[in-house]
This record gives C-alpha cells, sequence and structure tokens, in this order.
C-alpha cells in the first residue's frame, strides 16, 4: 500500500514544540520534526482508494487532496493554531504490513535454521521496536525469549491462518 506523508509548518508562537505522536480518532496523525514549527502529518486513505500497488512508480504521485480535504481541517480542529499551516513537503512511501493480520511477526522461522523473523509491523513498528528489539536479542543470545511471551507473534499463526486482529491500525 502506499502512504503519503505531508509536512507542514505553523509560524504561531503558540504552536506545540514538543510532543508524542498524535492521532486523532479520524485517523489523521501528527508529531513535531525538526525545528520550531515543523511536523509531519498523514492519514490512512478510505478503503476504496487504497488499492494494492503494483511497483514503484505507485510512489511518484502524492494524493495531495488528502492534506487539503481531510488532514488539514482535522488539524486545525484539534489544535486551533493549526488553522493557518502551509504544507511546506510531501512525499508517498510503501507502507508495510502483514497481510494476516496487521501485526508484527516475531521468532524463529519454523523451517529455515538461523532465521530470525521480525517484521510486518504494520504501522506500529516504531512504538514496538523496544520490546521487538529485546525479544530478538534474547533470542539470539539465549535462545528463547526470557522477558514476556511472544509466542502470539509467532510465524506459526501465519503458516496456520490464525489471525490476531488489532482494531487501532490505520
Amino acid at each position: 500500500r502506499r502512504r503519503c506523508v505531508f509536512v507542514f509548518h505553523c509560524r504561531s508562537p503558540e504552536a506545540p514544540t514538543k510532543g508524542p505522536l498524535t492521532v486523532d480518532p479520524t485517523g489523521v496523525y501528527f508529531r513535531p520534526e525538526g525545528g520550531a514549527g515543523q511536523f509531519i502529518c498523514g492519514v490512512s486513505p478510505p478503503a476504496e482508494e487504497d488499492p494494492d500497488c503494483d511497483g514503484p512508480e505507485a510512489l511518484d504521485e502524492v494524493h495531495h487532496h488528502l492534506f487539503e480535504d481531510v488532514i488539514w481541517p482535522t488539524l486545525a480542529e484539534r489544535v486551533p493554531v493549526f488553522e493557518e499551516i502551509k504544507q511546506t513537503g510531501a512525499w508517498a512511501g510503501f507502507y508495510e504490513y502483514n497481510t494476516l493480520d496487521a501485526n508484527a511477526v516475531i521468532g524463529p522461522h519454523p523451517d529455515v535454521p538461523n532465521l530470525v523473523l521480525c517484521n510486518g509491523f504494520s504501522g506500529h513498528g516504531l512504538q514496538q521496536a523496544p520490546a521487538a528489539g529485546l525479544a530478538v536479542a534474547e533470542i539470539l543470545t539465549r535462545g528463547r525469549v526470557e522477558s514476556f511471551d511472544i509466542e502470539r507473534l509467532s510465524f506459526d499463526r501465519v503458516v496456520e491462518g490464525r489471525p490476531m486482529p488489532e482494531l487501532n491500525v490505520w
């Protein structure tokens, strides 16, 4: 899938200067990026406008209408000083995801010795990276994960077709 990310600047001195990734209930997200007043934002398009991409040529087009019609109005409602923003950049990229259930696959591959999987995070990899990294480190150094149970994220669920749906993934 293709995802478009937009960069905007807010000149208002009341603009937030620090903060976490903020996700509106509509799926519109934003976070500070770079210098004061700089942000990145985006939203997943509606399902009917979100076809599978066949190749890199899909990245040649940024869907600017998403910013104008969906993102900007939502940002302005969520953070009133964002009514006066200027889009300063944008890009399109591929959205990596696990087609079974949009959740990570972590752990040894059942059929390929010495292959440890850590993929398929579907947009929440940054949020889960510390735990995923610890799990892989423990597998590589101890032969198993000791800090917590990752069985539900194993490759076996993919082979067996046992999805573990996550409702908060856009």
